[in-house]
């Protein structure tokens, strides 16, 4: 049909068209660089004055200046301990599997989780501890490229492809499914890049294995799998499905 038309990616060829021309701010190149200022997460002392600085009216007259972040405008703070850094070696060792989900996850822990709020990751592991799911890392990630598609930064995005599919496609030929904290994150593996790179067999192989964390555990509720023996009744709940789904 004449209007069948993918306008978001649309929209992508031309930031990566504006990117390339080098029409894209300096700042905007900096808050898209995950891996780089998140590397200040977890050093003692350094992380605290940070988050402190940040606060200050003055620090957020700068970074309005010159990153274009409003100084009203809500920031994450850097964490103490990063989850990649504190998570426990998972208890679970048997694996059950279903006829849809291999019983056992590996988590691509994300620049957000592991280096701003590691609390919901460590929720989630316990999550899948608690179900009897043997957890993992992966052993290695950068950003996931999101942020830096975003910008039209096509090269960035490739960059980091080529660090994090072979670990992931690594970890899905030992059976294990994977699975990411920020829906951001899930919606890279399991739709930007197999549409960038069709043609690279272990991309397509990660986004086969790539579930939202709360698809995991619904397929693995309706395959009875699931102890949903609460001691609290959880009463009603709403679920906002993410985009990616």
């Amino acid at each position: 049909p004449p209007w069948d038309l993918d306008f978001p990616h649309l929209m992508l060829r031309a930031k990566a068209i504006k990117f390339k021309q080098g029409h894209v701010k300096g700042g905007e190149r900096f808050l898209a660089s995950t891996d780089v200022h998140g590397q200040l997460a977890g050093i003692p002392v350094v992380v605290q004055a940070v988050n402190a600085v940040n606060k200050t009216k003055f620090a957020r007259k700068q970074m309005d200046s010159m990153l274009g972040v409003h100084p009203d405008a809500w920031m994450p703070g850097l964490a103490t301990q990063r989850f990649r850094w504190g998570a426990a070696k998972s208890p679970s060792t048997v694996v059950t599997n279903g006829e849809r989900t291999p019983g056992k996850v590996a988590i691509f822990a994300t620049c957000y989780m592991n280096r701003n709020e590691p609390g919901p990751g460590e929720d989630l592991a316990a999550v899948f501890n608690h179900n009897g799911i043997p957890v993992t890392l992966a052993e290695k990630e950068r950003c996931c490229g999101m942020p830096k598609l975003e910008l039209g930064d096509l090269e960035s995005v490739k960059a980091a492809k080529e660090v994090n599919i072979p670990g992931l496609a690594k970890l899905v030929d030992a059976g294990w499914d994977l699975t990411a904290l920020v829906p951001s994150c899930v919606l890279m593996f399991k739709q930007e890049l197999p549409l960038m790179f069709p043609d690279d067999a272990d991309v397509q192989k990660v986004k086969n294995a790539f579930y939202d964390p709360f698809e995991y555990l619904m397929l693995r509720h309706k395959e009875d799998k699931l102890k949903t023996g609460f001691k609290t009744p959880l009463g009603k709940v709403a679920y906002h499905a993410a985009c990616h789904q």
